[in-house]
């Protein structure tokens, strides 16, 4: 006899509740120390240091995420940088929420590579990344990394990347439960666990969760649970050995589009036609590091990967993928020093198979991707203040798509970066950077024939600077050129090539302080000029890109144990997607509050470690709207919603 779906997820939870309790309490037992040892970006793929990269590099830590007050990954990245435009097609729902880097509007999320743990987020289909697949309480850190990342990481990181890890920085016992439940009937907990053995260099991690809404707009409910761990070993040489493991299975309801009328009226409602959307994820990932000496070192990483998404849109149409990804990745790490000047010699290569075979009201058909690259990287020291980077990409992939005209393409792509990095003090750095990417087209945006990949260059400079006690500010300018930027045309109902290229011009500024368990403050501002270069819409603006965007995240602590905190986000107005001609009325721009109060009970050594929370967001319940197409068609972003949070950590 069959178990339900909801037993079978049911099962699930409690077995990985199960799992995390029983590894908490072995790791209760150890009370050890350890140094935490120093924090890398290992987005790198050498585990530099973000002073150390000649790039803007932003670190959100396991500590600032627990205190943030975010429901998930896109609620944090829209509170904690500007750089990124986050948009609501769900109105509150966390696996609706897109993200893409400033300056791009529809599809923006194929610029932006979405990592967890080695795994592409990123669907080879014009699907967003679900970020609501992992729970923040996992997550160790993420590292935002703003421009191209071709060379290192190739396909979808033209514009940016956001890397998430939830390997834990030692093998100190660490572990916690989270309830909560909010507005809109919003109930959902998580685990988590983590610890080792530092004498034999074994830790491990784990964690699990599970979120439901009703939804603030009529028929915009979700169910969405997620349970993901590993473990690594560490030889005394240097040498290491991981595996992590995840599973995601995401339900939910959409809800349709409003026109602005019914927007201004009534932004709750939604005829919806019974529209929904589940999609379900589960793989594999390795990573294996050989120390062959002190200046060489191998490393093998390895992700195999299968989600299943279905789909009923306009109360008929249909949709079943089934998809499969792979990846192997060698890379040879040399730190020789040439002419007595440190170096770093990196030496890769890079092959994946994605595969979707779909099945639906459109018939019957498969999409699938072949790629192959090699890519080198080598940064040479050569003063104490100053180091010079060098990189290249030669990429080739093979297209296949039963359904198109031809139904096979092939495409050679290359990338380059030269960078130099300049040290002058401690606590400071600044950069200047020049870079040649690309962007393969998404597999269904070959629908009716094949697509040219976008290809362009971005030109950028910036620096960060750490001063008095816990001043930090920051900031990058940037010029970029795209070649045949891939648009959808709503008058032939596919998506194109641009005729003429596309410029970006702009910059992202931080400004913090912060001082540990007293008060701490963030400002930052990004402003990115984004049109057409020439042809018909010459300089005219491209489509869903607010041109500013405001972001202040603050709190403070009153006695060590209450902690008040509150953010404000304002952005610009913004054409409506596909409206090139920039004629249709834009999308107003709108500022967000929200408000937090957390309390950690530190007076009686019995109770250390419990938290209970309180947070408002769009404390005055502003009705506005982040995502619209054709002028006509909006999607509100969510009402006033308050969340009640209680834990325990350890």
């Amino acid at each position: 006899m069959g178990i339900a779906p909801s037993k079978k997820r049911a099962a699930v939870f409690c077995g990985a509740a199960g799992v995390l309790c029983a590894a908490a309490s072995y790791a209760a037992q150890t009370n050890e120390i350890h140094t935490l040892p120093p924090v890398t970006v290992e987005a790198s793929r050498t585990d530099a240091a973000a002073s150390e990269m000649p790039q803007s590099v932003r670190t959100i830590g396991r500590e600032e995420i627990a205190h943030s007050g975010a429901s998930g990954v896109a609620d944090l990245l829209m509170a904690k940088t500007t750089s990124l435009h986050v948009s609501h097609l769900g109105a509150g729902n966390p696996a609706m929420a897109q993200i893409s880097p400033a300056g791009y509007g529809e599809n923006g999320f194929g610029r932006l590579l979405v990592l967890v743990d080695g795994e592409r987020l990123n669907n080879p289909d014009m699907s967003p990344p679900n970020l609501s697949q992992i729970s923040l309480q996992g997550i160790e850190r993420i590292e935002i990394l703003s421009g191209p990342q071709s060379v290192l990481h190739g396909d979808g990181a033209s514009a940016g990347m956001v890397n998430i890890v939830t390997e834990p920085a030692d093998y100190a016992a660490h572990g916690g439960i989270e309830v909560r439940g909010g507005s809109w009937n919003t109930l959902g907990g998580s685990v988590y666990a983590s610890g080792g053995d530092a004498t034999n260099r074994v830790k491990y991690w784990s964690s699990a969760g599970w979120d439901h809404s009703d939804g603030w707009r009529t028929r915009s409910g979700y169910d969405i649970w997620n349970a993901r761990g590993g473990a690594k070993k560490t030889w005394s040489g240097g040498s290491s050995l991981k595996l992590s493991a995840f599973y995601s299975d995401a339900d939910w309801e959409l809800p349709d589009a409003l026109s602005r009328a019914q927007w201004h009226e009534d932004p709750r409602q939604s005829s919806n036609l019974g529209n929904f959307y589940r999609r379900t994820s589960y793989g594999l990932n390795v990573a294996d590091s050989l120390v062959l000496d002190e200046d060489n070192t191998f490393k093998l990483a390895g992700t195999v990967s299968r989600r299943r998404m279905k789909s009923k849109t306009y109360g008929y149409w249909y949709v079943d993928y089934d998809m499969y990804s792979y990846r192997f990745s060698p890379e040879w790490i040399n730190t020789s020093e040439i002419a007595g000047l440190g170096n770093e010699f990196l030496l890769g290569a890079e092959f994946r198979y994605d595969r979707n075979d779909a099945n639906g009201s459109g018939g019957k058909y498969r999409l699938d991707r072949q790629t192959g690259g090699v890519f080198a990287q080598d940064t040479l020291e050569v003063a104490d203040w100053l180091a010079l980077r060098l990189g290249g990409r030669c990429e080739r992939s093979w297209n296949g798509n039963s359904s198109a005209i031809p139904k096979a393409s092939k495409n050679d792509l290359t990338a380059f970066d030269a960078a130099m990095l300049f040290k002058p003090a401690d606590g400071m750095k600044a950069f200047v950077r020049f870079s040649r990417h690309y962007r393969n087209p998404f597999l269904d945006e070959t629908s009716l024939r094949m697509l040219s990949p976008e290809k362009g260059w971005t030109a950028d400079a910036g620096g960060d600077f750490e001063f008095l006690d816990g001043f930090s500010a920051g900031g990058n300018a940037y010029v970029s050129r795209l070649d045949r930027e891939i648009f959808y045309n709503p008058y032939t109902w596919a998506n194109v090539n641009s005729p003429d290229d596309t410029v970006r011009k702009g910059f992202n500024l931080r400004a913090a302080w912060e001082r540990k368990k007293v008060a701490g403050v963030a400002l930052s501002y990004s402003y990115v000029d984004a049109e057409f270069a020439g042809g018909r819409f010459k300089d005219n603006k491209i489509p869903a890109v607010p041109e500013s965007t405001v972001a202040l995240d603050g709190h403070v602590w009153l006695c060590g144990e209450v902690r008040l905190s509150g953010g404000y986000r304002w952005q610009s107005a913004m054409f409506s997607i596909s409206d090139y001609d920039n004629v249709s009325p834009k999308t107003p721009g709108f500022g967000i509050f929200r408000a937090g109060i957390e309390w950690t009970p530190g007076f009686c050594k019995e109770i250390e470690g419990f938290k209970i929370g309180l947070s408002v967001d769009n404390l005055f319940g502003k009705n506005y709207c982040d995502y619209s197409t054709y002028g006509s068609q909006y999607y509100p972003g969510a009402g006033r919603c308050w969340m009640l949070t209680a834990g325990y950590s350890f």
